[in-house]
Parts: C-alpha cells; structure tokens; sequence
C-alpha cells in the first residue's frame, strides 16, 4: 500500500512539475541542458524501478554475537564488527558526500561573484552551504564525534528531521529575500552574508548538540501507519510550495542557469521526502538510503547549474574580450613605448649609480693610499730619527756598566789601602748616600737596557706591521703580522681586558703583507672601541670581564684548495642585522661624528677580496662580534680586480 501511494505521489508531482518547465522561462541559455534535466528524473524514479524487479538498497546491521564480543573484549576487531557496522558506514559516506557537495557549491558561487558581480548567487550558495553545515553536525552526532547520550534510533531520524526542514526554510529564506529586495543593495552586502552563515553555523552546532545530549526525543518512526515519518511532511511542503511558487518567480526576476537548477534541485529534494514519510521505517533500510542518496543529488543539481553558469559567463567574457583587442592592442603600444622610455631611465640611472659606486671606491682607495703613505713615511723617520740613537744608547750600555764596575772596584781598593780616611771624605760619603748609589746604579744600568731593547722592539714592529720593504707578494708568517699589530695597538688595550690568542700550525702565506696587517689593524681597532663601547654604557660589570680572541686554522676550501681561516671576535655588544648588511659599504659607520670615516671595514674587504679571500661578519645584539677573513695559502695566477668585484 506505501508502495502505490509513493509511487503515485511522484508521479503527480513530476507531472505538476514539468508544467512549468515545459512552458519556459526566459532564454535556452538560462537553463539547464536538457539531458541532465531528463537525468536527474530518470535518478529519482531508477530506484523504484530497480525495487520492483528486486534490488533491495538497504545495510545489513546484525546485532554483535557473543564470539565478536570475546574478540573486542580482547582488544581485537574482528570483520563481523565491520560487517554490522555497514549502515553507519554507508549513511556517514552519503551525508558527507552531500555536505561536501554544498561546500563546492558555495565556493563556486563566490568564484562566480567575481566574475559577474550579482549577488544573487553568493546569497543562494551560503543557504545551501548552511543546510551542509546542519547535515554534517547531524552526521557528527550520529557517529558519536559530538558527545551524544541519546539513541541513534531517536537521534538520527529525529536530527535528520530537523536538517531537513532547515534545509527547506533556508532555501526558502534566501529566495524570498532576494525577491523582496533590490539585488544592488547585496552587491555590498557579501561580508554579512558571510557573517550571518557563521552564526547560523554556531546555532546548527548548538541545536545537534542539544538533541544529541537529550536524554528523551520525540518519536519520529511509525512503523506501522502509512506516513511512517510525519516530521517530513513539513519540509515537503516547504519544498513543493518553494518549487511550484517561489523558484519560478525568482527565475523570473533573476534568469541564470542557477536559478532554473533551484527549480530542478525541487525534484530530487521533494522525491527525498517521499522516500521517507511513505518508506523508510527503520534506520539503514532501503528507502532510507535511497533518501540520503537523492539528498546528494538535490545538492548536485545547483553545483551544475552554477558550473554551467560559470562557464557561459567565461564564454561572455571571452566575447567582450575579442571586442577590447584592438583597444588593447593600441595600450600595448602605449605602453610598450613607456616602458620602453622607463628603460631607458632605469638604464641611465644604472649609470649613474655605477659612477656613484666607482667614484666612492676611487676616493676610498686614495685615503687608504695617503694613510699608508703617512704611515710609511712615519716608520721612516722612526728608523732614521730613533733608530740609530737607540741602538747607540743599546750598543754603549754594556761599556757603560763595565766601566762603572771598574771604576766602583777601585774605589774599594783605595778604601782597603787607605788606612786613615779623613773625616772630609767620610762626610762626603754619608752625604751623597755612597753605598745607595752603589746599588741603584747598578739597577739604573738594568733599566737604561731594558727600555733600550723594548724602543728597539717597537721600532722592529712597526717596520714589520708596514713592511715597507716588502711591497710586492712574497710568503709571510701571517702570525707576525697579527703579533706586531698588537704591540702597536697595546696602548689601547685597556687593563683587565684579556687576550685570547689560539693560534694553529699555518705555512707562510703568499699574500701582500703590508695590506693584511692593515687588516688586522681595522678589525682589532673595531674591536677595542666595541668593549670601550660597552664600558661607556655601563654594560660591564663584575662577572663580565671584556675579552678578545684570536684563532687561526687551515681549512680545505672549494675545489680542495688549503686556505687559512683567522677568526677574530670580541664580547662587545654585537650589531644588528640592518647594520651587519651595510658594513662594508664605503662611509658607513656607527661611531659618533670625529671618531671614524667608514672606510675602514671597506678597505678590509678590498684588500681580502684582492687575495682572492672572503671576508664575513658574524654578530647578534648583546652576543659580541666575529670576522672570519679567508685568504688562499697561494695567491691565484690572476689576481681578481676588486673595484669590479664591489661594484657588481
């Protein structure tokens, strides 16, 4: 008896349905192609077709037997689990399937909005989206993913009921507002669209979780009477009313592709219904999956009609793009002569900044060559000026203290054969401290010697440092020139400031000597200010105690070449990465006005990049600072040009 009257029902309905259909709204290019139309028909009859001759659609659910309670209390999960499990895993497949569906449709609605600006399509989407949402809560419930105290036999009839007519309001909703309002007015509106479909998301949440945490619901299954589901019968006439009135309308108003799928979207959405007030009697029987498979279906139909919509609006654009080309053509003419000029500007002032690069490297290598003239010519009137008298002083000290000796042991034996010393002469002696003398001169001697030898040393280091012999390339020991550097700099070097030197087993390095201790020289200054620096600041204190390192090591570089790596740090306060960027640059400088011309760090980094070497800076704010220079043992054949290498 259900069977006849479901069958009957559909019948009249698809009869009452084509009506309208088969008079036509608007054009051939606002509707849905006719064979998916057909399609979407033969969908919803098929399956009562295929019951008549009898496939039967329904999940087997057999209830657990005690050998599969055994083998889950054993931790094991054994088929026949699976096996009676088919209905839950057969009706979360189609609802997902559905709410994906609404999830694409939405998307695709906002994708077409960008296109063609109408609003009507974005509005429809979001109530078709909400609906998803609902059916995917009610999908959560009833696989236990929202907590759940009420039955899957109340809870997933009595949520699918509510889901449904959420579904129809919705849909209904959103028509009504489009056809009562002025579309302009939403074209502006998508943001609260969007905000009103959030709340509506966290109120669908809300009323699943309400019905899933119930301890009672309403009883939604009559096995026995003929409308077995009653609760659907209200989102059937919502569907029939808003198919057969309000979508025709609406088609009317706003003529799309979409529009007309919301009318054909009625067909599957109503055959749903049908299924399940004159079917479906418990849960995971026939009708009851054919129900939720024509529920995708009902989502389909608008996804297509938007797809159609989306692509007869690319066709359009595509049309009125042909209709631009010559208007195009002639901008890109425009504007190929204006980027052609911009060129042009960019190319002059590439040049420009060339010239700029260049003339601050010229004027930086004409300082470099005038301090290293002026030094130069300080160590020269060093060695001719000091020199020569200390080493007269050094060479005559000797002959002084054996003199004196002599001189002080004849004095002894005039006092041993004089047997009477007048009283004259032992005045005299107590007078002018006699026996004092005799000590001190000796200790006086001592340290004429010793400061000779050391003006001598310094006078040494500094021939070493400038090496003003040594102009051309020839093999050094890299640690005396480091090691002079720091006789040099040892009056700068304040007390309490320790010196770690670890230095490895380095061959001589070919290398232009004069110029790496000029290196040595910029790096250790810098070094020595940053730890006055953070003095000045009153950043020392008791546990911190300023240190410089320096390390040396040959290392294997690319290719295998042996190279020698000198690291030389401080616990100074560190950089920052903006001005780790620019130090290296010509004139860039961190030191107040009068205390430094920014060329120092520059010039290390042309004198290392012309023996073939690196240079790097290693620092953090409060962490101190390191430069690793790298320079070839052996200097390559072809000496690389560094104006050429800084201005690239």
């Amino acid at each position: 008896m259900k069977k006849v009257i479901q069958a009957g029902l559909s019948e009249g309905y698809i009869r009452l349905f084509l009506a309208p259909i088969s008079a036509g709204f608007g054009s051939q290019d606002n509707r849905l192609p006719q064979p998916l139309v057909w399609g979407v028909l033969a969908a919803c009859i098929l399956p009562l077709i295929l019951n008549q001759i009898g496939v039967d659609f329904s999940s087997p659910h057999p209830a657990i037997d005690w050998d599969t309670a055994v083998q889950l209390v054993a931790g094991k999960k054994p088929d026949s689990l699976h096996h009676s499990l088919a209905g839950d895993y057969t009706h979360t497949i189609l609802e997902w399937s559905a709410f994906c569906t609404a999830i694409f449709t939405a998307i695709l609605a906002f994708a077409h909005f960008s296109i063609d600006r109408n609003p009507t399509t974005p509005v429809i989407g979001v109530t078709l989206l909400c609906a998803g949402v609902m059916d995917g809560f009610h999908t959560l419930a009833a696989d236990r993913l929202i907590p759940a105290v009420a039955d899957n036999q109340n809870l997933i009839p009595f949520t699918w009921a509510i889901c449904r007519l959420a579904n129809a309001l919705l849909a209904a909703t959103g028509t009504s507002i489009l056809l009562t309002s002025k579309s302009k007015k939403w074209q502006h509106n998508v943001k609260f669209v969007f905000l009103v479909s959030s709340v509506f998301v966290v109120i669908a949440y809300g009323i699943i979780h309400f019905c899933a945490t119930s301890a009672s619901l309403p009883k939604t299954i009559f096995p026995n009477a003929i409308i077995s589901r009653p609760w659907d019968v209200a989102p059937l006439i919502i569907l029939l009313g808003a198919g057969l009135f309000l979508y025709p309308r609406f088609y009317q108003k706003h003529p799309s592709i979409f529009s007309h799928a919301l009318m054909i979207a009625t067909i599957p959405n109503a055959t749903t219904e049908l299924y399940m007030i004159f079917g479906s009697t418990e849960l995971f029987d026939n009708n009851f999956n054919i129900a939720h498979a024509l529920k995708i279906l009902a989502y389909f139909v608008p996804l297509m009609g938007l797809i159609f919509d989306y692509i007869f609006t690319h066709r359009a654009l595509q049309t009125s793009h042909q209709s631009l080309t010559a208007e195009m053509v002639q901008r890109k003419k425009i504007m190929a002569a204006l980027e052609k000029s911009e060129a042009m500007a960019q190319e002059k002032n590439r040049d420009l900044e060339l010239a700029l690069r260049q003339l601050q490297h010229t004027q930086s290598q004409l300082i470099q060559a005038e301090k290293m003239s002026s030094l130069g010519t300080m160590v020269a009137g060093i060695a001719h000026e000091i020199n020569n008298p200390i080493n007269f002083i050094y060479g005559n000290a000797e002959h002084a203290n054996n003199y004196i000796h002599k001189i002080l042991e004849l004095l002894d034996i005039y006092r041993k054969e004089t047997v009477n010393i007048s009283p004259v002469i032992q005045a005299k002696e107590e007078e002018i401290e006699l026996e004092f003398i005799r000590q001190d001169l000796a200790q006086i001697l001592a340290s004429i010697k010793n400061g000779t030898n050391r003006i001598r040393q310094i006078v040494l280091s500094l021939r070493n440092f400038s090496r003003l012999d040594e102009a051309t390339i020839k093999f050094v020991n890299i640690h005396e020139g480091i090691d002079s550097t720091l006789v040099i700099l040892n009056h700068k070097l304040k007390q309490g400031t320790q010196l770690q030197k670890q230095y490895g087993d380095l061959p001589p390095v070919e290398c232009y000597p004069a110029l790496l201790n000029q290196v040595w020289l910029n790096i250790l200054t810098n070094a020595i200010d940053a730890l006055e620096l953070r003095q000045q600041q009153g950043e020392g204190s008791s546990h911190h105690e300023p240190e410089i390192y320096i390390h040396t090591e040959t290392v294997v570089g690319e290719g295998s070449e042996p190279r020698v790596r000198v690291r030389i740090g401080d616990n100074g306060p560190g950089i920052t990465e903006e001005t780790k960027n620019k130090i290296f640059d010509p004139f860039f400088t961190t030191k107040p006005v009068g205390f430094g011309t920014g060329l120092g760090l520059s010039i290390c980094f042309s004198i290392v990049q012309k023996h073939s070497g690196k240079i790097e800076c290693i620092s953090q704010p409060g962490e101190g600072t390191e430069f690793v220079v790298d320079i070839p043992i052996r200097m390559p054949k072809t000496y690389p040009n560094p104006l050429a290498a800084q201005i690239a």
